[in-house]
């Protein structure tokens, strides 16, 4: 029996005791009313209210539904100021989906969003698949590449650097400077997975034979470990380049601008925790060192 709303006309008539207050504060018709009334009578088979010149006096079994529609309005409200609280004070969990080798630019935004709403958990989500926004996997999808033109999902643009080919100076004093006439013939490391959004992942894939790719990883860490201990060739930002003397690119005229955008569902963008990370990334200045 779906009978929700004539259970709170009954309760509020319990309360209040007249047709016209009850309508007044439902804000229905007094015919409304006793439509309810009647109707739920009949669903029960039974009198919820004897009618005087006085009102109406909840029976005995009016009285059970008073004691049901107060335990149900207590707990209504109790979750309404709950869900409130959480909603203004941003309690419980953002999920954001990316590749691993984004983490680092993603640290300093969430110790600071957390240093905004500290109630809030941040789960990150470093597959290489893209997680379905629209089948709530995530409530952000930060991706590499091409511009996103998913119809449904509203797309920001997150920040923008530059890959270069690069080995550590363990591997050079072992294998020798790689240069454009002998590249393939060195050892790289790669991503054992080829996805299009990765297109430094695809150029060592359809230019170096398979033998000399010699460590592959689902993981960007393992890969960046392996890229600082001299395993192989990997990718590296311009700027990690620069900044550590271990590294040393390897000029063969080949690098990589690569976009990263942040993907929100429309149906979330205005979710209070939402909105608070995006406006955060909007204000947030991203040259931000990022270690591959």
């Amino acid at each position: 029996m779906n009978k929700w709303t004539e259970m709170k006309t009954a309760y509020r008539l319990g309360k209040l005791g007249t047709l016209s207050a009850t309508a007044e504060d439902l804000g229905i018709h007094r015919s409304t009313v006793m439509r309810h009334i009647d109707a739920l009578e009949a669903a029960l088979s039974v009198k919820l209210f004897q009618r005087n010149d006085r009102g109406y006096i909840p029976t005995e079994a009016g009285l059970e539904v008073m004691r049901l529609g107060e335990v149900t309005d207590v707990q209504f409200t109790q979750f309404v100021n709950n869900a409130s609280s959480a909603e203004r004070e941003l309690a419980g969990k953002l999920s954001i989906t990316c590749v691993s080798e984004l983490a680092p630019m993603l640290m300093p935004l969430i110790m600071e969003y957390q240093t905004l709403f500290p109630k809030m958990q941040v789960d990150i989500l470093g597959d290489i698949r893209k997680f379905a926004l629209e089948y709530g996997e995530a409530d952000i999808a930060i991706r590499m590449g091409p511009r996103p033109d998913t119809p449904d999902n509203i797309v920001f643009e997150f920040a923008q650097f530059e890959l270069k080919l690069c080995a550590h100076v363990d591997y050079i004093e072992r294998f020798g400077i790689p240069n454009k006439s002998n590249i393939a013939e060195h050892k790289f490391i790669a991503l054992n997975e080829r996805v299009a959004h990765l297109p430094w992942n695809e150029w060592v894939y359809n230019h170096i034979p398979t033998q000399q790719i010699v460590l592959t990883s689902s993981v960007g860490q393992v890969l960046n470990y392996a890229l600082h201990h001299g395993f192989g060739i990997g990718v590296s930002t311009k700027e990690t380049i620069a900044n550590n003397s271990a590294l040393i690119e390897v000029d063969i005229e080949q690098q990589w601008q690569v976009n990263a955008w942040m993907l929100v569902h429309r149906d979330m963008l205005n979710m209070p925790k939402v909105r608070a990370f995006i406006d955060l990334v909007k204000r947030a200045s991203l040259h931000l060192e990022l270690n591959i």
